[in-house]
């Protein structure tokens, strides 16, 4: 189980002989938050383009997606309620890094493979930073 959802294990195992799924469909379990890469993006957009050809056939499989997988939200559609916190996204592709259900770091526009990878490392580094490795539940409010 993920340091993230040490929450919601706590919950389960407290409530005992409810079935998971019940509590998931009655919404009584807190999301479990995982750490997640979100790209805005949207229809026609040339940039977004190069990164889905560059990047984005080979992201699932890279050490960085078992980090932080690959959500994909349309700039232009409801934001998911999840997400409605993250502001100010204007240009497209752009890049969110969450952690713990919150914004941990942003990557605007795409400019080639060289410089996303090192921005998406130097934004993996930041978390890394502030997630003690002997914390057990970093996410924890």
């Amino acid at each position: 189980m993920r340091r993230c959802t040490a929450r919601a294990g706590r919950i389960v195992a407290a409530l005992g002989s409810v079935p998971l799924i019940m509590l998931m469909l009655l919404g009584a379990i807190a999301p479990a938050w995982g750490d997640e890469l979100v790209m805005f993006g949207q229809q026609g957009c040339p940039y977004c383009a190069a990164w889905n050809r560059e990047i984005g056939k080979i992201y699932d499989k890279t050490d960085e997606a078992k980090q932080v997988p690959l959500r994909r939200v349309d700039i232009h559609a409801e934001r998911p309620a999840d997400l409605r916190a993250v502001a100010g996204i204007h240009f497209t592709p752009t890049f969110v890094v969450m952690h713990c259900g919150r914004e941990a770091a942003r990557i605007v526009g795409y400019a080639g493979q060289e410089l996303f990878w090192e921005q998406l490392d130097a934004a993996l580094a930041s978390i890394k930073k502030t997630t003690p490795a002997a914390s057990p539940a970093p996410c924890s409010s």
